[in-house]
């Protein structure tokens, strides 16, 4: 079925005839602040060009005072047209919405209060945001409207929370007007601060956590049908009235559909992976495949032993284990019998599951098993070179333990074992007894036990290229106050690494060094290097990029181009398609919007263009890519581009955690684990067996 893509974007007629403004060099009552590159044009023959102005002040109005006065074409005047066409909305919605609110990229936050989600703790309210941009997509002026979701305020004021800490506040409402709390960009006036009886904290995360505000949602939901909805209410009640319509004409109140040569389509063939062990077979998959056709490959050392670490009171919780990976279950008269409806490990990964019982620990300390693993390590002979071992921790609190203490220990165990080459599988006891172990969670860790001792759960379809990819992901630690960078180098265009690392920020010139050792490797290997590829976290900076030029030049590879695709790790929320030709709305798997210069749309779900009738599992929103390269005329070639978007969308197959498709490439999602968990480590370092294991999974 062809598709008719929507994005949510409305376009809207200029303002045509000239328009008179004033401006301030200092600030006015309701006046807001403008840098000079964001004034008219027309201000420029006004304002000397030895001037030390930085910043003027505007009302968006006409006054005699004024330090300057000019007759503005917003036609040409783009840049100060969209903040005149942001401030005639903000006034728009004064006392039409309960709160408005410019975030942080000063889009237009709209706030509208929900009854039914709101509790005597909190007023809930579902935020909307707006955006104004000119001519991006079309020829016209722009609105772009997303919704954000829903946010809480409390209905305690500050003073009210007297056993909180002050530091967990960031945003408060005071006046029905937001602001910041804390932090260098703190901006509560001084009056609110001598009224805290008077100051709302916006619920963060921390509020969140403290208060077990935390909401369940469905992760498999369709959040294309709400955000259709939610959107297009909106534009009914607020935008198509003639009010609104007086400060914005819009050209229509429907979406606009995307403009032709902007969607571009990843291979088909890169809807595949690849499993079995004798036959390869492509699907879709490994949900439903992998117990059907087996892993794609078994590791080198198929001699794997299995221990377990558990409390001495959890011993039916260790037998539980056994039983469902034995595929084995108890009779009513205690007799063990085999479960012809089951499913064993070896059902999945074609791996025994072959319990050391004698090395299993049974740890007696109330939280902790480190004390009996450090004693069991030291005084245990544990032949790693013959045997691959796998320990699997029965852990009593799960990966969401708001305690750092028990937190700590599900990291130490980690670390503690790979100073002894021993790779491990966390488990959370109480899973056991869940319902969705045995059809959800047990396929999860099978996969990451088979990838862990060296296997491959299943394999890109894909040919090999003479190119060096390397993976850049990162995590901010609020523990630790430190961001970490996690690196996975030498991606292979079909998925396979050679090696992990971290540093902290502060000591990312590490990478470039890094990228050198890896390009003479790859060089000696394969002798014919054509680029180099970065999937980086966010967009990089001169100073990031120049140490990897200056590497490739002393190695005398310096005509080789450098692409660095920027991955942001959440999922997009502003930008957004919709397929209206499908009733679930959701675009195909491996569709690609241009929505702006070098910046691209990837849709990666499980609505396949050669599965029409197949059932779509996975709703995830687009991810968010854009394009930089050493030598920028390489970024014209479509076709280049087009390349390198098909291996971030086959990367993203490549997640050995689930069986379910994942929307983020594991280049950058890998070295994102590996930031997550390396501030707990005590060593401030990898062991040399953990940046070539998957551990992290």
């Amino acid at each position: 079925m062809e598709q008719c893509l929507k994005l949510n974007v409305l376009s809207f007629e200029p303002e045509k005839t000239l328009l008179n403004f004033s401006f301030f060099i200092e600030p006015q009552p309701d006046s807001r602040s403008l840098a000079l590159n964001k004034a008219p044009i027309e201000l420029k023959d006004a304002i000397p060009e030895d001037s030390e102005i930085e910043k003027l002040y505007t009302n968006f109005e006409y006054s005699d005072e004024a330090d300057y006065q000019v007759e503005v074409d917003l036609t040409r005047s783009t840049n100060f047209a969209k903040h005149y066409y942001s401030h005639l909305i903000r006034q728009y919605f004064n006392g039409k919405v309960d709160l408005i609110n410019p975030n942080f990229i000063n889009d237009i936050e709209v706030w509208i209060h929900e009854s039914s989600f709101s509790t005597k703790q909190f007023n809930a309210y579902r935020v909307y945001s707006i955006r104004v941009q000119i001519a991006k997509i079309t020829r016209n002026p722009e609105l772009l409207l997303y919704y954000k979701g829903k946010s809480k305020i409390l209905t305690s004021t500050i003073t009210e929370l007297w056993d909180i800490n002050h530091d967990i506040y960031t945003r408060v409402i005071y006046n029905n007007q937001f602001y910041l709390f804390n932090g260098e960009d703190a901006d509560l006036p001084e009056e609110a601060r001598y009224n805290l009886q008077d100051v709302y904290p916006v619920v963060n995360k921390d509020l969140e956590l403290h208060f077990k505000l935390s909401e369940s949602t469905n992760p498999f939901a369709n959040k294309y049908t709400d955000h259709f909805l939610l959107l297009n209410n909106f534009i009914y009640k607020y935008f198509d009235n003639q009010e609104f319509k007086s400060i914005t004409p819009l050209v229509s109140t429907e979406f606009i559909e995307a403009p032709e040569g902007t969607v571009l389509y990843t291979r088909k063939k890169s809807n595949y992976i690849q499993l079995g062990l004798d036959n390869k077979v492509n699907v879709f998959t490994p949900k439903q495949n992998l117990k059907e056709y087996g892993p794609f490959q078994l590791p080198k050392n198929t001699n794997i032993k299995f221990i377990v670490i558990y409390h001495k009171d959890d011993g039916d919780y260790a037998n539980q284990l056994y039983m469902y990976m034995k595929k084995l279950y108890k009779k009513s008269d205690g007799k063990t019998m085999l479960d012809r409806y089951g499913t064993s490990l070896y059902d999945y990964i074609r791996i025994n599951f072959d319990l050391d019982k004698d090395h299993s620990i049974k740890y007696s300390d109330e939280i902790s098993p480190i004390e009996a693993l450090h004693n069991f390590l030291d005084d245990t002979d544990i032949d790693t070179e013959r045997f691959q071992y796998v320990a699997v921790y029965l852990s009593r609190y799960n990966k969401l333990e708001a305690d750092t203490e028990k937190k700590k220990i599900y990291y130490r165990v980690k670390e503690l074992l790979l100073e002894y080459e021993i790779t491990s599988q966390v488990i959370y006891r109480e899973l056991l007894y869940d319902k969705k172990f045995k059809s959800y969670y047990y396929a999860n860790i099978a996969a990451a036990i088979l990838a862990k001792v060296g296997g491959i759960p299943w394999k890109l379809e894909s040919e090999p290229k003479d190119e060096l990819v390397v993976g850049v992901g990162a995590f901010k630690s609020n523990e630790f106050g430190v961001q970490y960078i996690g690196n996975a180098f030498s991606f292979s265009n079909n998925g396979e690494f050679q090696e992990f690392d971290c540093a902290s920020k502060s000591k990312s010139y590490l990478l470039a060094a890094k990228i050198k050792v890896y390009v003479q490797d790859f060089i000696k290997k394969k002798k014919n290097l054509n680029r180099v590829i970065i999937h980086f976290y966010k967009e990089m900076s001169y100073e990031e990029i120049k140490p990897i030029k200056d590497a490739l030049f002393q190695l005398g590879f310096d005509d080789i181009p450098i692409f660095i695709i920027n991955i942001n790790k959440t999922s997009s929320k502003d930008y957004i398609a919709f397929d209206t030709n499908s009733k679930e709305l959701i675009p195909y798997s491996g569709t690609i919007l241009n929505f702006a210069p070098n910046k691209y749309l990837l849709f990666n779900n499980t609505r396949y263009f050669n599965a029409e009738n197949a059932k779509v599992e996975s709703y995830h929103f687009p991810i968010k890519l854009s394009f930089q390269c050493t030598k920028p005329e390489l970024l014209k070639d479509k076709s280049t581009i087009k390349e390198m978007i098909d291996q971030v969308y086959q990367f993203s197959r490549m997640y050995w955690k689930s069986v379910k498709q994942q929307n983020m490439p594991v280049t950058v999602k890998y070295p994102e684990l590996v930031a997550k968990m390396f501030p707990y480590f005590k060593n401030n370092d990898i062991p040399d067996f953990g940046k070539t294991n998957l551990w992290f999974l």
